[in-house]
């Protein structure tokens, strides 16, 4: 087996993982759940084919959804997100750029970075919150929950890439 495909699931296993048993039991002031196993999603290479997302997206959100007892909306979340994750991505890389870099802040740089995450994060959470609430009664919820949801799944991104980027320096 490719040792690039055994640390993807090394990285699979690992993250759902944390998720489940730690992450998922964590609802801060009832409104924000940090999720991240995104950052699997976030982490692939730049040539991951859109299909092989969607199956990543797919399975991880349906682990979840399994363990978290909820109806498919992390599965249906995590599709949408790994559905537009490319041509998000594209938006901050060149034409001058290998085809098979991984996003971080060593090609893409800080700020980059950190947008590309936020708009498919956003584009998560704005899915999964609109599936479990399955309503527009309450709008300043949903934009609370959409919005303390990001931010705190973000502040995990920032601080996992800070320290994988120190390890890879190194």
């Amino acid at each position: 087996m490719n040792k690039n495909l055994l640390t993807r699931i090394r990285n699979f296993i690992l993250l759902l993982t944390v998720q489940v048993f730690v992450f998922s039991r964590i609802h801060l002031f009832g409104y924000a759940t940090a999720c991240i196993y995104l950052i699997f999603i976030l982490k692939q290479p730049r040539h991951t084919k859109t299909s092989e997302l969607l199956i990543w997206g797919f399975l991880s959100g349906l682990i979840v959804d399994m363990f978290n007892n909820t109806p498919g909306v992390h599965a249906a979340a995590a599709t949408a997100m790994c559905f537009a994750r490319n041509p998000i991505l594209a938006i901050f890389t060149h034409k001058g750029m290998a085809d098979d870099f991984i996003p971080g802040v060593k090609n893409i740089k800080w700020g980059g970075y950190m947008v590309y995450s936020a708009l498919c994060i956003a584009i998560f959470y704005t899915l999964l919150f609109m599936l479990e609430l399955f309503t527009f009664s309450y709008p300043s919820i949903l934009i609370l929950c959409i919005l303390s949801s990001t931010m705190l799944t973000m502040l995990f991104v920032a601080v996992i890439e800070l320290f994988s980027s120190k390890g890879q320096r190194q």
